[in-house]
């Protein structure tokens, strides 16, 4: 779990999961100053983030459960935060992550509810500010929805997104899976992490008395 208030994050305590460790040296604890933070757990990857990240993927932590809704919609609030923004925007260092939901009316079976509102997939390579690296030059990119943390005195991530929602509809009263997960594309350092929004995995009722 952790509590960020009086930090740039967004959002004030909930859990966050990620690709190496979440205490001590290497953690997302500011300030930012180191380039390369994280740690190699040294375990495998993910399968359905594969295509995703567009490479092999590595130390990924996944985590699973069942839902009922009490109506037609589900939504959560969170932060995406990755240590290979900017220097690997346009790689296939491409750390992926996804909230993969499952069960009926869902198409195809299965959705990624983690995109923007216009559809686009949360991703260091789909939303960042113009940049120059070794990988090439690259304008802006759905920028409204980054965070540049260069210098930042409280996350050590070197960018984040802006707070993001992600939504499904769902049919009230069904069971649904939701499935969290995150991985190290393309070898197993610089870190990643999921932060999700304490009490904000909500699914608004259809009547109150």
């Amino acid at each position: 779990s952790f509590t960020a208030n009086n930090t740039n994050l967004g959002l004030s305590s909930g859990v966050i999961i990620t690709t190496g460790t979440i205490s001590g040296s290497g953690g997302p604890q500011g300030p930012n100053n180191v380039e390369n933070s994280g740690v190699d757990n040294g375990i495998g990857g993910y399968g359905p983030l594969n295509s995703i990240a567009g490479a092999a993927t590595y130390n990924a932590a996944v985590v699973a459960f069942d839902f009922i809704p009490f109506s037609d919609s589900v939504e959560f609030r969170y932060v995406f935060g990755s240590e290979e923004w900017l220097e690997f925007v346009g790689s296939t260092y491409n750390d992926a992550f996804a909230f993969f939901i499952a069960g009926p009316g869902i198409p195809g079976g299965q959705q990624n509810m983690a995109r923007l509102p216009n559809g686009t997939q949360v991703a260091i390579n789909n939303i960042h500010s113009s940049t120059t690296n070794s990988f090439g030059s690259f304008g802006a990119a759905n920028s409204q929805y980054y965070v540049n943390n260069n210098g930042g005195s409280t996350i050590q991530y070197d960018g984040f997104t802006k707070v993001l929602t992600a939504r499904s509809k769902v049919q009230c009263g069904e069971t649904y899976r939701l499935t969290i997960a995150i991985a190290d594309a393309g070898d197993g350092i610089y870190d990643s992490g999921i932060f999700l929004e304490a009490n904000s995995l909500s699914s608004p009722t259809l009547f109150e008395i």
